[in-house]
């Protein structure tokens, strides 16, 4: 990595932090039903954890009820091979539909009420 003060800032990746009131409960959907791999947890009990699936990655971080769910979006490759894995776990999922904004997409909720949106371009 270069330290040198005339080097351009590069954005390499972003982890959301998703608020969860049971982290051992959002890490058994975001691994059993997303199909992510447990990257960490920290605790005793689990107040914190880190799931990764190819390059994304999501914190799950244990939090009062009155932080409100967040928001995601998070695009990839495949939405419809994604969408009939989830399918086929029996997630509750929103319909995969070509949105106006050039995107295929869907929704899903995660136990704690956080948003996140799995999307495709869908032109070039």
């Amino acid at each position: 990595m270069n330290n040198s003060n005339n080097a351009k800032p590069r954005f390499d990746a972003v982890t959301p932090r998703l608020p969860t009131i049971d982290v051992e409960k959002a890490l058994n959907f975001y691994c059993e039903q997303l199909g992510f791999h447990l990257g960490w947890k920290w605790g005793d009990p689990i107040t914190h954890a880190n799931v990764c699936r190819d390059s994304i990655s999501l914190d799950l971080i244990a939090c009062p009820p009155k932080t409100g769910p967040a928001l995601a979006y998070i695009q990839l490759t495949g939405v419809d091979e994604y969408f009939s894995e989830l399918r086929q776990r029996d997630v509750d999922l929103s319909e995969l539909e070509d949105r106006p904004y050039g995107m295929r997409d869907f929704e899903v909720v995660d136990p704690s009420g956080n948003r996140l949106a799995f999307g495709e371009p869908t032109v070039g």
